[in-house]
């Protein structure tokens, strides 16, 4: 096997897990959304007003995850796994510490959120009791998602996708269960009558809840039992040395999606001035979306990992290689899936809703994404790429400049002086994504990090 063949091997090993996890969390959303949608676009809506501020909660958890991944991923490469060790526990202190903090402020202010955010009257109080449930089992996802990421930096993508499908079925199990009531099901010629305790949107609220509480259990678990990466729940003391180089490589990426999902939140609010249908639509073009980007952060986490491993060994010709191997992988990927997006646009809306006029707002969105699906791959390869070099403040400077330079104002014009609706809220979207992965590519591509690297080791 030559040099080019074991890298792409090296890739997609670290990948396929990463991409068959996010392909199975995006069946997850779909199966999660289809089921709200068919109770009416006023439960979707309900939901959807409440996505951008849990994003922005999660995006916090960066700080921490994103750092805990590349530190750990850097001091396996260096050998250094005593210390990989000591940075798992470092990172479990810090989001036990994280969490209380987030649950305490999401369920004081869950009352005005949905307010805020300009949901309708009729589904605000739908909205303030699904965001009360779902604030329960945030601290629980911070905690998976954290140890996931450190699973996924030392190499490890197996296990996050093992956990991952459990948790997932579990919750697909759970909507199907409490969302619905007590019905007759035709199969073939059999009917069965199911239970069903017909909570609506509550009942989705609290399978999404209780699957997080499961996988946090399993991945702590896990976690006390890797050789590598180990866990030790008895030790609480505190490491200011370790905790600042978490934080030191964390916090730029924890800005970073800061500086996103506060755009989304006001773009959002330009979205949500269309009326209902526009907004249930936008929700649903997001879930379907999904099919198209998720394979790149599996190419993604590929990236960092690698990346981070090599500059740990200071290989930096490897880390440049492996991130170009990763990227043309993820090219050829992302154009297929671009091309079913572009294509079935309204089969996949139409999965979610009966309403003919959310799946033609839908529909067209999708069709604008598409063809900015492979310039938001580029973006996230070479952002993750990055990441494992430690460069995380790049990044973050240039999601700054295209979300609220671009995204946010051009999102107003074409909304509100072109009244180009959803479309233009989603045209304004795609440019960003296109100068977003442009400029990720320009950062990468001038060896900045390197210098920065070489710098340190002399």
């Amino acid at each position: 096997m030559d040099e080019k063949q074991g890298m792409r091997k090296r890739v997609l090993t670290l990948a396929i897990p990463s991409i068959i996890e996010n392909m199975l969390l995006s069946i997850v959303e779909y199966a999660d959304t289809g089921m709200v949608g068919s109770l009416g676009p006023m439960a979707t809506a309900a939901v959807a007003v409440n996505t951008p501020v849990t994003w922005l909660f999660n995006s916090t958890i960066m700080a921490i995850s994103v750092g805990g991944t590349v530190a750990v991923a850097q001091s396996i490469g260096a050998g250094k796994n005593d210390k990989a060790k000591r940075l798992t526990d470092q990172a479990w202190m810090a989001v036990l510490a994280f969490s209380a903090v987030v649950l305490v402020g999401l369920l004081a202010l869950s009352r005005w959120i949905p307010v805020w955010m300009g949901a309708e009257p009729e589904i605000i109080d739908t909205a303030i009791t699904y965001l009360r449930i779902i604030a329960i089992g945030l601290p629980f996802a911070f905690v998976s998602i954290v140890f996931n990421g450190i699973l996924r930096g030392s190499g490890d993508t197996k296990t996050p996708l093992k956990l991952n499908m459990l948790t997932n079925l579990l919750n697909v199990v759970g909507n199907f269960l409490l969302i619905f009531p007590e019905r007759d099901i035709l199969l073939g010629s059999m009917t069965i009558h199911m239970w069903g305790a017909g909570w609506g949107v509550s009942g989705a609220a609290i399978s999404t809840t209780v699957s997080r509480i499961i996988a946090a259990i399993l991945v702590v678990i896990m976690m006390t039992k890797q050789p590598v990466i180990k866990l030790d729940l008895r030790r609480h003391k505190a490491d200011k040395d370790l905790l600042g180089q978490i934080f030191r490589i964390g916090v730029p990426t924890a800005l970073e999606r800061l500086s996103i999902s506060s755009g989304q939140i006001v773009f959002f609010r330009v979205v949500s001035s269309l009326g209902t249908a526009s907004l249930a639509a936008h929700q649903l073009a997001n879930t379907a979306e999904s099919i198209a980007y998720m394979p790149a952060f599996g190419f993604q986490i590929a990236a960092t990992t690698l990346v981070g491993q090599m500059v740990g060994a200071r290989d930096f010709d490897g880390a440049r290689k492996s991130c170009s191997t990763t990227m043309r992988l993820c090219f050829i990927v992302t154009l297929v899936f671009s091309g079913v997006l572009f294509l079935g646009a309204e089969m996949l809306i139409g999965l979610f809703t009966p309403s003919e006029e959310v799946v033609q707002l839908g529909a067209n969105a999708l069709r604008i994404m598409a063809v900015a699906e492979s310039f938001s791959s580029m973006a996230m390869v070479y952002t993750g790429a990055l990441r494992g070099a430690g460069d995380t403040k790049q990044p973050f400077f240039v999601c700054l400049v295209s979300m609220w330079g671009i995204r946010i104002p051009l999102s107003f014009v074409l909304v509100h002086i072109m009244h180009l609706g959803l479309s233009g809220a989603w045209i304004a979207m795609a440019v960003d994504q296109m100068f977003r992965g442009i400029l990720m590519l320009r950062r990468f591509k001038k060896n900045g990090w390197e210098k920065r690297l070489q710098g340190l080791t002399m």
